[in-house]
């Protein structure tokens, strides 16, 4: 019996994977994840108590993930012991290997406890290149140029994740948006050492 009700609960999880990352969390119906995952909406309720659990359950991980990512890189640039290439190229390897779940967090997560995620990301990414300006310069760079840079990049990684790419293209095309975004991260170090 274990054995089917994990064969169950994992079909439901591909199931609603499917439909989030398709329709989003409002236009996702549990009746098509049951149907794709041929069993009653009754079985869904056995394991999941609603569409927002579920939702919760299959992005919940990756969303953790993301987060420690960003923790990890604030503390290793207040160690330096990361580069920010090295970093992205973190990022990006994840963000690959996760795509399915980073598509539903980007596109489909209105409604849930995880609509703001994006936003939330952008600020925090603001907010720990501010510090590195801060402690490498002494004094905060341009706000809105750090918004916009980091706005930029994270719109790249949406690119990135809506496209349909093979592995090789995606990986090529973010190494050019590691470039342009060291180029910008560039610019708004020389404008705040030329305003010191």
């Amino acid at each position: 019996m274990e054995k089917t009700e994990s064969a169950v609960r994992s079909r439901l999880l591909e199931a609603g994977k499917e439909e989030f990352r398709n329709k989003g969390f409002l236009k996702a119906s549990l009746r098509s994840i049951c149907r794709k995952a041929d069993v009653t909406t009754g079985a869904l309720y056995f394991f999941f108590e609603s569409k927002a659990s579920l939702f919760e359950e299959i992005v919940e991980e990756t969303a953790g993930s993301l987060e420690q990512i960003a923790g990890g890189f604030a503390d290793s640039q207040r160690e330096k012991s990361m580069q920010p290439d090295e970093y992205d190229r973190l990022v990006i390897n994840f963000i690959w290997e996760n795509r399915d779940i980073a598509r539903i967090l980007i596109n489909g997560a209105e409604g849930t406890k995880y609509e703001n995620f994006w936003e939330d990301t952008c600020k925090k990414m603001e907010q720990l290149l501010q510090e590195s300006f801060v402690k490498s310069y002494g004094k905060e760079a341009d706000r809105d140029l750090i918004h916009i840079l980091v706005e930029m990049k994270l719109q790249g990684y949406a690119e990135l994740l809506n496209g349909d790419y093979s592995q090789e293209k995606f990986l090529k095309l973010s190494k050019m948006l590691r470039i342009c975004s060291e180029r910008g991260y560039q610019v708004i170090e020389e404008e705040t050492i030329s305003a010191q």
